[in-house]
C-alpha cells in the first residue's frame, strides 16, 4: 500500500467559505512566516465550514447546505487538494465544525439537524451517519450546537448559543458522553454570549472563542475549568472584533480566526496562552470568510 504524503507537522489549515469569488477554499499557512497558499478551491468548497485532520493525514472539510448543493463532508488527501465525498445529505441540515475520534470516526456538529441541532457521527469508510446527541430544545429560542472538539479522554465538548445575539446569556459548554450521548452542562452564562470555537489545551482546560463576550461585545478567548466550570479570561479586546474558530498549537499557543478584525479582512491571530498577547499571523490576501482552523499534529 502506498504511503500517503503528509503535510509538515505544525502546518496550519484554514477553511474559507467564500474565497475566490465565493468558490470556497482550504488554505495552508506556514506557522513561522504566516505565508499562505491554496491547498484546494472551488468544487464542493463553496460554503466550507469546519475542518479537521485524520490520523493518516487527510483533511476533512464540511460544507453548509445553504450554499449550492447539499450538506457535505469532504476528504482531501494531504498534499493533493483532490476532493472526495465522505458523506452527504442524510441527517445533515447545516453541518459545521468537524472533529475526529481516536477510533477514526468523524463527528460533525449541525445546528439545525433534527430540529434542535445535533452531533452526528460518521463512519470514515462508508459515510453512514448516526446521531450521537441531540440539542435539548429548551429555551426560546433554544441554544443550538455550533462548535465541538474531542477531549483527550474521548468525551465530546460542544459549545451552544441561542443565536439571539448580543446580551444573550443562554450560551453554554456541554460535555457529551461518546457512548450514551448523555449531555452535561460544564458552564453557562458568565462571559459566554456567542461561543463558536472550542478546544482543549495541554493541561485539560477548555478554551472557547466567543464572538461577543465581555463588555462592549468585543469578543475574546475564555478558559473554562473542566471540573468546576469556572471561567477566566485569556484574551479580549485588542484587535479582536468577532473571534470565531479556534485551535491549539503544539507549544500551547492559541490560533483564532476573526473575519471582522482589521477593517473586515479575514485574519488569523496567534494568542499567547499566558499573557493573552495577540499577534497577527496571516491576514488579507485571498482570505474572504475564514470558518475553521486546524493544526497538523506530529506523527
Amino acid at each position: 500500500m502506498a504511503v500517503q504524503e503528509r503535510l509538515p507537522a505544525g502546518t496550519i489549515l484554514l477553511s474559507d467559505s467564500q474565497a475566490f469569488g465565493c468558490a470556497g477554499a482550504v488554505f495552508r499557512v506556514d506557522p513561522v512566516t504566516g505565508e499562505h497558499r491554496t491547498l484546494s478551491s472551488a468544487g464542493d468548497l463553496q460554503g466550507a465550514t469546519g475542518i479537521a485532520i485524520e490520523a493518516a493525514g487527510s483533511v476533512l472539510v464540511s460544507k453548509d447546505r445553504f450554499f449550492p448543493g447539499t450538506g457535505v463532508l469532504l476528504r482531501l488527501p494531504a498534499g493533493t487538494g483532490t476532493q472526495t465525498e465522505v458523506s452527504s445529505g442524510g441527517k445533515f441540515t447545516s453541518p459545521g465544525d468537524v472533529a475526529v475520534e481516536a477510533d477514526g470516526h468523524i463527528l460533525v456538529v449541525d445546528g439545525f439537524a433534527a430540529g434542535s441541532g445535533a452531533v452526528i457521527r460518521i463512519h470514515p469508510a462508508t459515510g453512514d451517519q448516526v446521531v450521537l446527541s441531540l440539542g435539548d430544545g429548551v429555551g426560546d429560542p433554544p441554544p443550538r450546537p455550533v462548535g465541538l472538539c474531542v477531549a483527550p479522554d474521548g468525551t465530546v465538548l460542544v459549545v451552544e448559543q441561542a443565536m439571539a445575539g448580543g446580551a444573550d446569556l443562554s450560551a453554554r459548554v456541554v460535555r457529551i458522553d461518546p457512548v450514551s450521548g448523555a449531555r452535561t452542562t460544564v458552564t453557562s452564562g458568565g462571559e459566554l454570549r456567542s461561543p463558536i470555537g472550542v478546544a482543549v489545551d495541554g493541561g485539560g482546560s477548555i478554551l472557547v472563542a466567543d464572538a461577543n463576550a465581555f463588555p462592549g461585545f468585543g469578543g475574546g478567548v475564555i478558559k473554562v475549568d473542566p471540573v468546576s466550570g469556572a471561567q477566566t479570561t485569556v484574551a479580549s479586546g485588542g484587535a479582536f472584533v468577532a473571534p470565531q474558530a479556534l485551535a491549539i498549537e503544539a507549544d500551547g499557543s492559541i490560533l483564532i480566526t476573526d473575519n471582522e478584525a482589521l477593517n473586515g479582512v479575514g485574519t488569523l491571530f496567534r494568542v499567547n496562552p499566558t499573557t493573552g498577547a495577540q499577534q497577527v499571523l496571516a491576514s488579507g490576501g485571498d482570505f474572504k470568510r475564514l470558518t475553521g482552523v486546524a493544526v497538523v499534529p506530529a506523527t
